[in-house]
């Protein structure tokens, strides 16, 4: 497969997945709005808090 023929599925592929997400109602800011909430500070250390949490939970039972 040449470079413009894998450039083109990847521009094809990506238009397919836009389209999908829109047909059941997500929308690319709302694809944006999430990626973003799920990468603040506050919910890293929430999640690596509650993975540590579980392992001791775990560990002592």
């Amino acid at each position: 497969m040449s470079n413009a023929a894998a450039q083109a599925r990847h521009i094809a592929l990506a238009r397919y997945e836009r389209a999908a997400g829109e047909a059941f109602g997500f929308a690319e800011e709302a694809r944006d709005a999430a990626r973003a909430a799920f990468l603040t500070p506050a919910t890293l250390a929430m999640a690596t808090f509650a993975t540590a949490l579980a392992a001791t939970i775990t560990y002592l039972v």
